[in-house]
């Protein structure tokens, strides 16, 4: 199993990629496909495929953070009693 700074790191990256995957995948319908048509089936794929990737890393974030904040809990919480 991957450690937390792993999740948050691989995390990031998704949603980084996630919001880079619209107008990448927007450039690559316009040039590969039909003009009107390559570009909006550009823009649907890569908003499915962004959407995606930014839950995903989203989901890897909270999910490596959480183990960090249960172990630094009882070091932490004492300071605000």
């Amino acid at each position: 199993m991957p450690t937390a700074e792993a999740n948050i790191l691989l995390g990031l990256q998704k949603i980084v990629t996630g919001i880079l995957q619209v107008p990448l995948s927007t450039l690559a319908g316009t040039f590969s496909g039909p003009p009107v048509i390559g570009t909006a089936m550009g823009v649907l794929g890569g908003t499915i495929n962004g959407v995606g990737l930014v839950l995903s890393g989203v989901f890897d974030v909270v999910a490596g953070v959480v183990p960090l904040a249960k172990s630094a809990a009882p070091f932490v919480l004492p300071i605000f009693l």
